[in-house]
């Protein structure tokens, strides 16, 4: 069985947060967007983004929870 340090998935999970969370703002952020434009009567354009944004950070989620069970099998 293949041993992977310690530390590289710690910080590997660390990452893999930061990445959620950045997608999980600009998700938020496009959703805004899409709002002020149906305020101002335009058509947003950001609707498969925001699904598209939500999905990888689904994935993203998931991959980090399969890292952290690979380092609990590990300990």
């Amino acid at each position: 069985m293949l041993i992977i340090n310690d530390d590289f998935i710690d910080q590997l999970i660390t990452t893999l947060h930061a990445n959620v969370t950045a997608i999980n703002s600009l998700t938020k952020i496009v959703e805004t967007e899409n709002k002020l434009l149906r305020l101002a009567g335009s058509l947003p354009t950001g609707n498969r983004q925001v699904e598209s944004l939500k999905e990888l950070s689904t994935r993203i989620a998931e991959i980090t929870f399969n890292v952290e069970d690979v380092r609990n099998e590990q300990r």
